[in-house]
């Protein structure tokens, strides 16, 4: 729970420069269901594909997953393709930019950058 509540403040954050309709509440939604989505996508491409294509479905699942993503975040935040891409880029770029300083300080998630 306070993993997903964490992991909502960069698309908030990040939903703040893209769209009018940001809350915390919105980017935890986006989240949580942007996790089920990516995860669901990736697994029944991969699995049903892997059978008849092998090793390609997992491209392939990565691909459709992600836009599944993006829709999830257009959806969520009333944005277009690109709104949804942008929140996505930017979030991952606060989520880095905070690992980075919390594991310098010794907090965070471990060996992240053992070997920076």
């Amino acid at each position: 729970m306070i993993a997903w509540i964490i992991d909502s403040i960069p698309v908030w954050l990040a939903a703040k420069f893209f769209s009018n309709q940001d809350s915390f509440i919105k980017a935890m939604v986006a989240t949580l269901v942007g996790i089920i989505v990516f995860a669901t996508v990736f697994a029944i491409f991969t699995i049903g594909l892997a059978v008849f294509i092998g090793p390609l479905a997992s491209l392939i699942g990565i691909i459709l997953a992600f836009i599944g993503l993006l829709l999830v975040f257009k959806l969520v935040f009333d944005v277009g393709w690109l709104g949804a891409l942008g929140i996505v880029i930017i979030s991952v770029i606060i989520f880095i930019i905070v690992a980075f300083i919390l594991s310098f300080i010794g907090i965070g998630i471990p060996n992240l950058f053992h070997h920076i």
